[in-house]
This record gives structure tokens, C-alpha cells and sequence, in this order.
């Protein structure tokens, strides 16, 4: 079905920015403090990284069809980056705790350790998810590709 403008590109556009623009809300609820470093930080509720593939494989199986190449194509892209999104990089955010948790006993020591690099593990321990946080995204990224398909048609 042809539309004035590109369903799956603005599903995963919106998507991106409505998870980042959620965060801090949610950040302010729970912590009682601003950061609004979360709009354009990755890691934390919701995964807008699950958020983006799950909006673009949804809504190219709505405009093209469930059994659609673009469907599939997008299906098994979404896959792999939800799979990385709750291992891979979960697994480096925990390692960088660690590795924080080994600098400040380093610290305490008295031993000398780059500020920039104790500043970097302190960033990465932010950057994976848990899969609540992912299927968030997932729910999210879906109801907005609906939302946006209801719309347009």
C-alpha cells in the first residue's frame, strides 16, 4: 500500500526518540533527580534500542506483509540486535562494574589511576539492559509502529 511518507523509516525514528525522551521521567520518578544526559545516552528503560527494530520489523510487516523478504530481513535484524542488546552489551556493562569496582580499590591503595579511564568505566557500566528493559523497548517499538500504521491508514 502506498503512503505520502515512509511508515517503517518514522515508526523507528519515533520510536527512537520517544524511548530516550521517556528516561528521564522515569529517571526523575526513581531517583528523584534530573539527568538529562539520558536523552542521548544508550542503556536503561526503555531499551530504545529494542524499541527502533522492534517499530522498523513491525511496521515493514504491516506495510509489506508478514510474509514479506523486508519483513524477514528486518525480523532477523531485530533478532540479533535484541540478543546483543540483553548479552553482549549486558555482559560489558557488568564487566565494567568490576573493572570500577577494581580502579576504586586501586584508589584507595593509593595507586595511580587515570581519571579519564575510571570516567569511561563509570559510562560503560550504563550501556547494556536487562531483558526487562528490552521487552519495554519491544512493547514500545510495537505499539508505536501500530499506532503509526492506524494512523496513516
Amino acid at each position: 500500500m502506498k503512503t505520502l511518507w515512509n511508515l517503517p523509516l518514522l515508526s523507528a525514528l519515533a520510536a527512537m526518540l520517544v524511548t530516550q525522551g521517556i528516561k528521564v521521567p522515569l529517571q526523575r520518578w526513581r531517583e528523584k533527580s534530573w539527568d538529562w544526559g539520558l536523552l542521548v545516552r544508550s542503556g536503561g528503560m526503555p531499551s530504545s534500542h529494542a524499541a527502533v527494530v522492534s517499530a522498523l520489523a513491525v511496521a515493514m510487516g504491516l506495510s509489506y506483509g508478514w510474509n514479506s523478504p523486508w519483513f524477514a530481513v528486518c525480523s532477523v535484524f531485530a533478532a540479533v540486535v535484541l540478543y546483543d542488546a540483553v548479552g553482549v552489551r549486558r555482559q560489558a556493562g557488568q564487566q565494567a562494574m568490576v573493572l570500577n569496582e577494581l580502579v576504586h580499590r586501586a584508589q584507595e591503595a593509593g595507586i595511580e589511576v587515570s581519571m579519564a579511564a575510571a570516567n569511561q568505566l563509570r559510562e560503560w557500566r550504563h550501556k547494556g539492559h536487562t531483558p526487562l528493559e528490552v521487552a519495554g523497548g519491544v512493547t514500545l517499538g510495537t505499539g508505536i509502529a501500530c499506532l503509526m500504521y492506524w494512523v496513516a491508514h
